[in-house]
């Protein structure tokens, strides 16, 4: 293999590298976002935002009929 290729190479492998790790590390963020949102100890998990507007508006046409 000829020097100039395997630089080449090198850099390829260490720019993927650091692609996933990028890539693990926002995945990791999302996780722990998600974990931090849903779980409280103690607490029930808060409702999904679009469960909630379909209440309210089901409560409001419930009573405005």
């Amino acid at each position: 293999m000829y020097p100039l290729s395997s630089y080449e190479l090198a850099k390829t492998r260490i720019a993927d590298r650091h692609r996933q790790a990028r890539r693990d590390a926002l995945a990791r963020a999302a996780r722990q976002a998600r974990r931090a949102r849903t779980y409280q100890p103690g607490h029930p998990a808060p409702a999904h935002p679009a469960t909630v507007r379909r209440l309210v508006t089901a409560l409001g046409a419930r009573t405005s009929a």
